[in-house]
């Protein structure tokens, strides 16, 4: 039998070969490519709402930074429950719960609150971070097509398991077809048909909801609908972070039940700090959210004026298919050469010959550098790749 590190060197291998080997590497150029929709990595308050918080702690700036306990042991603070509170007011719930990171959220609540006999109806296109968390609770799983509301509504028509729940598992804004689930459609399914709804709103957080901008949980007022609704603080809110909103009974049941929750370290006073300047900034400058959404509106238009396929994509995410991994690291590499720091999505991130650019537009971005990078991608991509989108 072949060694370990053998084993693993062929499997790279096997990577390489496909054009589905990862690597890490620096950012290049313009961002095109994290989650910063609202422009406030690089927003001169947002660093200076941190440095104030750190000035008004009045203590050894030490004390910002160490986090040497779990919150039920020595690691809970009134910073941490108060950060809470606005951020169930915000979601409009009535309780909140931080995790040290959406993934750990999403793993933690469905491996809580989704037992063995459940049943559980997921669309096929939901978060890594979704499909291990029903892994760990080892329940019944129902895949569904994305987005398909007949599939859906199919599902939960159908006999449910003996003595189990039934449950709806969703993302808001999906993150690589940027397409919108109808949440108000599917919180009416599941009242009709007694199932609990359950939301990853993480990408939507910060840019969605006419008033609060919290999410399209907002934006289509199932907060209150919903068992539990997941955001992350790693996109909009450029922090580290996640946490899970409902109702008190709920939240009080992970404090209790969570074993993500309860055996984790809190997070450190600088990670809230992050958390509430970048709050404070989503508040302050409600028109970043329409920004953001104007500019990638007219550059998806530009694109598929100009025969490119942007998927069903609406918001800040700007899906291109390519159809070809191989075709689709190239592209990038050149973009990434000429100042564009775009990065390929392939499988298994994504479906097998579905393979794409992911442009992240930002509110900060220049309308004049977005016209550039369409210019580049209509002159790079092949008419090949136009003919056989999807």
């Amino acid at each position: 039998m072949a060694s370990l590190l053998d084993t693993m060197e062929r499997r790279l291998a096997d990577l390489d070969a496909a054009s589905l080997r990862r690597s890490l590497q620096p950012p290049r150029g313009l961002d095109l490519s994290s989650n910063d929709y609202l422009g406030l990595a690089s927003h001169p308050a947002w660093v200076a709402g941190i440095q104030r918080r750190l000035a008004e702690q009045g203590t050894d700036p030490r004390a910002a930074v160490a986090s040497p306990a779990s919150r039920l042991l020595r690691g809970n603070t009134e910073r941490h429950m108060a950060l809470e509170a606005r951020l169930a007011a915000w979601k409009g719930t009535s309780a909140a719960l931080l995790f040290t990171s959406g993934f750990q959220a999403n793993v933690g609540l469905l491996s809580t609150v989704v037992e063995g006999r459940d049943r559980v109806i997921s669309d096929i296109a939901n978060h890594a971070s979704l499909i291990d968390g029903l892994r760990l609770a080892r329940c019944r799983k129902v895949l569904v097509p994305h987005l398909d509301l007949d599939a859906i509504e199919r599902a939960l028509a159908s006999e449910g398991p003996a003595g189990g729940r039934t449950f709806l598992l969703t993302e808001s804004l999906y993150s690589m077809d940027g397409d919108i689930a109808p949440l108000d459609v599917y919180a009416e399914l599941c009242e009709r048909y007694g199932a609990e709804l359950i939301i990853d709103d993480s990408h939507a957080t910060g840019i969605y909801g006419e008033k609060r901008g919290s999410g399209l949980c907002e934006h289509f007022a199932v907060a209150d609908r919903a068992l539990a609704v997941v955001s992350t603080f790693g996109k909009a809110l450029v922090s580290s972070g996640g946490f899970v909103a409902g109702s008190q009974v709920l939240i009080d049941y992970l404090v209790n039940r969570c074993r993500a929750f309860i055996f984790t370290t809190a997070a450190p006073p600088l990670h809230l700090y992050a958390v509430e300047a970048a709050l404070d900034l989503v508040e302050a400058e409600p028109q970043r959210r329409q920004r953001v959404l104007e500019l990638a509106t007219t550059l998806r238009r530009r694109l598929r004026q100009g025969g490119l396929d942007c998927l069903g994509s609406r918001g800040p995410i700007v899906p291109v298919w390519v159809g070809d991994a191989e075709r689709s690291l190239a592209v990038a590499a050149q973009l990434q050469d000429e100042g564009f720091d775009v990065r390929a999505i392939r499988p298994p991130t994504v479906p097998t010959g579905g393979a794409r650019l992911r442009l992240s537009v930002h509110a900060d971005h220049r309308p004049e550098d977005l016209d550039h990078l369409a210019e580049r991608l209509l002159a790079i991509l092949p008419a090949a790749v136009r003919a056989n989108a999807p």
